[in-house]
């Protein structure tokens, strides 16, 4: 057993010190921080970090492009002409639609946290290729974050505060697992609504940044929903390869998940009903729209494994999982 000692900080003026040991067994490399001194840090992240081999495995070949497409098409917010003539000029008008974006920004900001938080997940259970992913994914949705954050500025406008949208915390909270297609099968909610929000508003028009932001992310969320399509397919082609009977039970899962998810959506639009009309969106249209897109979704990931297990039909491509 190695030993590597004394790895000497300093942060915010504290010094701090751990011990890390290692030991290799076979082809496994556990790192495993068992000493701890003079510091306030919890070194729990450290004992849990499992790296099961040095070299990853990035075989999964739809994954790995899907990655590269997300590190290729990469923008930013200072690629928008900010100072582009304002369209909205009525202060009721700037007023409704800052209380409709309230939810989209608390979508954004919420998805940035789900993401960041499953990385680690999926490096804990070696899935190198669908973590390297989600590293694109969590900085899109920054991007979104700070996008959205700079039009309300641009509007001259604040965000609703938590108390008058707390139904969109509450629907946040129904997507959130530790089980990646059980949080897969959430974000296929929110993912679709975020999709078909931003092409009402695109369609709409009502501001040329906005529709130039509701456009690249677009782009962003048909890359996302493409990732959640290959994943499930994927991981229904091995949950049937393995046990039909348990595979048809995650699916019944699945299912019951994501119509849970999508109840959280009605409360949204009932807080901002009269805002959505007044902008000229028709949020019944756009929920009817969502509640068949993302149930379609699921189902096709789910019978696409299904088929690659039972009848050695090949993996689907991306253009199959979410065109574009």
């Amino acid at each position: 057993m190695g030993v590597i000692t004394s790895m000497e900080r300093v942060e915010e003026g504290l010094d701090f010190g751990f011990d890390l040991f290692w030991r290799t067994c076979s082809s496994e490399v556990r790192w495993l921080a068992c000493s701890y001194r003079e510091g306030p840090f919890h070194l729990s992240y450290f004992s849990s970090m499992n790296i099961y081999k040095v070299m990853p495995n990035l075989g999964n070949e739809r994954q790995m492009r899907l990655w590269q497409q997300g590190i290729r098409k990469q923008w930013s917010a200072a690629d928008i002409d900010w100072k582009a003539p304002r369209r909205i000029v009525s202060d009721k008008l700037r007023d409704d639609l800052a209380r409709v974006l309230t939810p989209v920004l608390i979508g954004e900001q919420s998805a940035l946290y789900s993401v960041s938080g499953l990385i680690p997940v999926l490096g804990h259970q070696s899935q190198q290729e669908a973590q390297f992913y989600l590293t694109t994914w969590a900085v899109d949705e920054a991007r979104h974050t700070e996008l959205f954050a700079r039009f309300f500025q641009r509007m001259d406008r604040e965000p609703g505060s938590i108390r008058r949208h707390p139904s969109g915390y509450l629907f946040q909270s129904r997507i959130v697992s530790k089980d990646p297609s059980e949080w897969l099968a959430g974000v296929l909610a929110s993912e679709s609504m975020a999709q078909v929000l931003a092409q009402e508003l695109r369609d709409l028009d009502l501001d040329p940044v906005l529709s130039e932001v509701c456009a690249g992310i677009i782009e962003d969320e048909a890359r996302h929903l493409g990732f959640n399509h290959i994943y499930i397919e994927d991981q229904f082609r091995d949950l049937y390869s393995a046990d039909e009977e348990k595979a048809d039970a995650k699916a019944d899962g699945l299912r019951a998940r994501i119509e849970h998810v999508l109840a959280g959506v009605p409360p949204i639009i009932k807080e901002i009903r009269t805002e959505l009309t007044a902008i000229g969106m028709d949020m019944e249209k756009v929920q009817h729209t969502l509640d068949v897109v993302a149930k379609e979704r699921l189902e096709k990931a789910i019978s696409g494994g299904r088929k690659q297990a039972l009848a050695g039909v090949s993996p689907s491509g991306e253009s199959e999982a979410e065109p574009v």
